[in-house]
């Protein structure tokens, strides 16, 4: 398993991060944001502010095959 460098680690918390089309109204959100190839995975719950919220890491390729797992319902039951 690979782990984001040094400098993404630090880039990631200050990512600009987006709301996830599925959250609701009610400020439980999924949060993403992009960095150096990686993406940041945050809960909007935790802290207001990005860079004091934990983040799970993943490579931008493996975050793109999950949401098309996801949207093609091919998840295991």
């Amino acid at each position: 398993m690979s782990t984001p460098d040094a400098a993404t680690r630090a880039a990631l918390p200050h990512a600009p991060y987006r709301k996830s089309s599925r959250s609701t109204g009610t400020g439980n959100c999924v949060l993403v944001g992009t960095a150096n190839s990686w993406v940041g995975i945050q809960d909007s719950k935790q802290h207001p502010d990005s860079t004091h919220r934990t983040t799970l890491t993943t490579p931008h390729q493996h975050w793109t095959t999950f949401l098309h797992t996801l949207k093609h319902g091919q998840l295991p039951h």
